[in-house]
């Protein structure tokens, strides 16, 4: 995988059928730092930035290592 910026930074397409699932792991795992609306949640995880979008999206900014992110984030 390559990021898409040069802050290390990658868009996760979810599926439709874990969409939830993902969520309540990240709101478990990651601190709340901003709620827009409806649209879109950002939460801190470590030094990572986890945008959640409610159409099946997730930003993460500021990634080292996006496999290791991703299996301690939904582990």
């Amino acid at each position: 995988m390559d990021s898409c910026k040069k802050d290390n930074s990658f868009v996760v397409m979810l599926k439709w059928d874990t969409m939830e699932e993902a969520h309540d792991k990240i709101k478990q795992k990651c601190i709340l730092i901003q709620n827009v609306g409806n649209l879109l949640e950002k939460y801190q995880f470590g030094k990572t930035i986890v945008s959640y979008y409610r159409t099946g999206k997730l930003l993460l900014t500021e990634v080292d290592h996006i496999e290791s992110i991703l299996s301690k984030l939904f582990s």
